[in-house]
């Protein structure tokens, strides 16, 4: 089982979990907001930060992914100027090295 699939598997198991424990909490509870109380089915309140809670992740995750593949193809951008540079000089000393043989026949 490759990576992708363990952490498939593994979310669909914390998820199942998470659905039985929100089943399991029906009764109503009071939700202060600072500026009122609510009255809310534990389920809800449950499923409502469960969802938060993966936005927030998402959000996070994909903006840190964003600047690393920035940083990572400026940085590639710079090997490959690095090879190119290395290969002009390669084959220049390889022309220079020509002329000279056919020079010396």
């Amino acid at each position: 089982m490759n990576s992708k699939q363990s952490r498939f598997v593994i979310g669909l198991v914390i998820a199942l979990i998470v659905v039985i424990f929100a089943v399991l909490n029906v009764n109503p509870v009071t939700v202060s907001f600072g500026f009122t109380h609510v009255k809310l089915p534990l389920i809800i309140l449950i499923i409502v930060s469960l969802l938060l809670g993966a936005i927030i992740t998402m959000l996070l995750a994909s903006s840190g992914k964003k600047k690393d593949n920035d940083k990572l193809s400026r940085s590639a951008r710079k090997q490959i100027s690095n090879v190119k540079v290395s290969n002009d000089g390669q084959i220049a000393d390889a022309l220079k090295e020509n002329q000279v043989k056919k020079q010396t026949k």
